[in-house]
């Protein structure tokens, strides 16, 4: 009977274990979250400030869009929005901003204006109710781009006198000086966008046209005696010539700073240049009046505008041929690459437009009016916007690359020619041939 007695005591004690488990689960010591929390939200968050086309009174902002999943709990209490330099929110709230204590339900986003270019930060929510039982949200991160990166230069800051018949104009990779090409001067003036002044006069050849630069040098086509020159960049010493086809006018330099091509306008023809020798390389045959070139990011091809027969054609720098043939308008001129390559802008100076050319096909996509007659066009760093010099009009007008639209315009100098950015995006620098200037645009925010 004993022997009984303790196997029945045996056996209710293993059923009563059992039972102990299996209401509590298999982690007794770790009971899971009570059934009466909130819902925890998820959150979003994205950087929305930057160009604000054509509001040119406060034309960048910083700021960024919070949103989160509404609580659907009937003892929803409040939201409570954190914000913090480093990240685990939740084990550190007390060294967060509190940003909003919020009691509506549906109202489930925030504004962030208080964040600074260039910065880190991270966010999370705190859904508390009724019975002031809480949960966290996901913690999002958030990189604020530099200032520059989105930045879109609309206001004037300097008009800068400079020699006669300023036109083609262009800034080093590595600095923040233009240098022009000044046609009536014989002379290449450099600017700085820190003073009114020109920083330095270089003498060149006769009639120098347009411009272009790598980290050291600096290049020009001077039209009215078929030469390209170079110049030091350190000290602008003029270190030699070459001479070219007749009456050079657009130049560039491939992206690789080992090439130069120049259109030479009156011998329809493109030379192929050493850019550090100054050596002819190669002359390629080209259509009516090449007026202006200008390379892809990654330097496979140039496109050039055939101002005298209406085209734009493409030359592939593997081995300097024309493989295609593209019919634009009346009367190309300036052109500029989307800093992506999909795409080349070319001015119709005739038509008052700007053609979109799809690179991957070369096909005009779109064209975009402008003003009377355009002559140059030039792209942000950040592909935000593009810039089109329009001669008769004496202005600059703002294409948002966006939605392709002119959506405002600057006033510019008398027949304003050529156009370049910084490449910080920082600058815009406008020459203007017939009141002999430059203008300096910069951004800022009210």
């Amino acid at each position: 009977m004993k022997l009984l007695a303790l196997q029945s005591k045996a056996l209710l004690l293993s059923v009563l274990v059992t039972a102990l488990f299996t209401s509590c689960g298999d982690s007794p010591s770790e009971p899971g979250p009570p059934d009466d929390i909130p819902t925890p939200s998820v959150v979003e968050v994205a950087f929305t400030g930057g160009w604000i086309p054509p509001d040119t009174s406060k034309s960048i902002t910083c700021k960024a869009l919070v949103t989160w999943t509404a609580c659907p709990d009937s003892t929803f209490g409040s939201y409570y929005l954190y914000r913090s330099a480093t990240p685990d929110i939740e084990a550190h709230p007390d060294s967060a901003d509190l940003l909003l204590v919020n009691f509506d339900p549906a109202d489930t986003s925030w504004e962030d204006k208080g964040i600074d270019w260039d910065r880190e930060y991270y966010y999370a929510v705190r859904t508390v109710n009724t019975e002031e039982l809480e949960s966290w949200s996901n913690e999002v991160y958030l990189l604020v781009p530099t200032e520059s990166s989105v930045a879109v230069p609309d206001h004037h800051l300097w008009t800068i006198d400079v020699g006669a018949g300023p036109g083609g104009i262009t800034t080093l990779t590595s600095g923040y000086l233009a240098y022009v090409a000044c046609y009536y001067a014989d002379a290449v003036y450099v600017v700085a966008p820190d003073s009114p002044n020109p920083a330095a006069i270089i003498t060149v050849s006769s009639g120098p046209f347009d411009i272009c630069g790598d980290d050291d040098h600096v290049y020009v086509s001077c039209a009215l005696n078929d030469r390209v020159a170079s110049i030091r960049a350190s000290d602008y010493t003029v270190e030699g010539y070459a001479d070219v086809g007749e009456m050079p006018a657009g130049i560039c330099i491939t992206p690789n700073e080992q090439r130069i091509y120049t259109c030479c306008y009156g011998s329809d023809e493109v030379w192929c240049l050493d850019a550090t020798s100054l050596e002819i390389l190669d002359t390629i045959s080209t259509g009516d009046g090449p007026w202006d070139i200008a390379s892809t990011p990654d330097g496979d091809y140039l496109y050039l505008s055939c101002r005298l027969d209406g085209t734009v054609q493409v030359l592939r720098t593997s081995d300097n041929t024309i493989v295609s043939t593209i019919n634009v308008g009346s009367e190309p001129t300036g052109l500029a690459s989307l800093v992506s390559g999909d795409y080349i802008f070319v001015c119709d100076y005739a038509g008052d437009r700007v053609l979109k050319i799809r690179t991957s096909d070369n096909t005009v996509e779109s064209t975009i009016d402008v003003g009377s007659r355009p002559m140059n066009v030039a792209v942000t760093p950040n592909g935000a916007a593009a810039y089109v010099t329009c001669y008769f009009d004496d202005r600059v007008d703002i294409i948002d690359l966006a939605t392709d639209e002119v959506v405002t315009w600057l006033e510019a100098g008398v027949r304003p020619l050529g156009a370049c950015l910084a490449p910080s995006g920082d600058f815009l620098f406008v020459s203007n041939s017939s009141s002999s200037t430059v203008i300096v645009y910069d951004y800022y925010e009210e």
